[in-house]
């Protein structure tokens, strides 16, 4: 680095000196006190960015472990919180239970547009479930939108939206 540093400044020095009108002696010297100057710049920088180096090399294993370790609490938080088969959850709201597969997708198509008396029908014709809020269920299998259950006051099995259901702590 001090290298290039000094071919830069020399040149340009020396043109400054010898445009005023100096002579070689003083163009010399000021040629010696320009290398100085620039050496002395350069080893400044150096040690600057030493510096800066040591104080990283410091503190990361302090951040590598702040960082583990939100790393592992976010980990189990997230396990904590979701349900996995085995566990007790309460069902947040009132909902409808699906006691099949695919009474669960008719049940949420006819609820994505509004048909109040299709939802009833599927009601009346046994395929789903009035469910209570406050509920208590078993997880038995866990899907992303939904979750197979066994509510733990009539036994009955179905599937529930994922999220409405929170682990019972």
């Amino acid at each position: 680095m001090s290298f290039s540093l000094n071919k830069l400044f020399i040149p340009a020095g020396l043109a400054v000196l010898l445009i005023t009108g100096c002579n070689s002696d003083e163009a010399e010297q000021g040629v010696k006190e320009l290398e100085e100057e620039t050496k002395n710049a350069a080893q400044a920088t150096e040690e600057k960015s030493k510096e800066v180096a040591d104080k990283v090399k410091e503190e990361a294993p302090g951040i590598i472990q702040n960082m583990k370790d939100t790393y592992k609490e976010s980990e189990q938080e997230v396990k904590d919180n979701t349900l996995q088969s085995g566990d007790q959850a309460t069902v947040q709201k009132d909902a409808y239970l699906a006691l099949t597969p695919e009474a669960y997708d008719e049940l949420y198509q006819l609820i994505e547009i509004n048909d109040v008396e299709g939802v009833d029908k599927i009601v009346q014709d046994n395929k789903v479930k009035e469910i209570k809020q406050g509920s208590e269920a078993e997880i038995l299998e866990r899907e992303i939108r939904r979750t197979k259950v066994k509510m733990k006051d009539s036994g009955e099995e179905g599937y529930l939206p994922t999220t409405m259901l929170e682990p019972v702590k």
